[in-house]
């Protein structure tokens, strides 16, 4: 999951790849809660997970982001 956050990020929200790590939080990268939004939007759009503005803003760093990906992704294979 983590590589589809990076793919995203780099590909669609425009983030620089050499700011991108799993420690990286979202507002190191210069992104707000706008960022949030627009994220939530494109994974659900993309790879289909529902993922709440609010479930991302509570995620710290990038690390976390994928792993909330990875609890979706399992939970509606389940």
């Amino acid at each position: 999951m983590y590589d589809i956050l990076v793919s995203i990020l780099t590909d669609r929200l425009q983030v620089r790849p050499e700011l991108v790590s799993p420690e990286a939080t979202p507002t190191a990268l210069g992104l707000d809660s706008l960022f949030a939004v627009e994220l939530s939007f494109v994974l659900e759009e993309d790879p289909g997970l529902k993922i709440t503005f609010d479930e991302l803003a509570e995620a710290s760093t990038l690390a976390e982001i994928a792993e909330l990906m990875r609890v979706k992704q399992d939970a509606s294979a389940a």
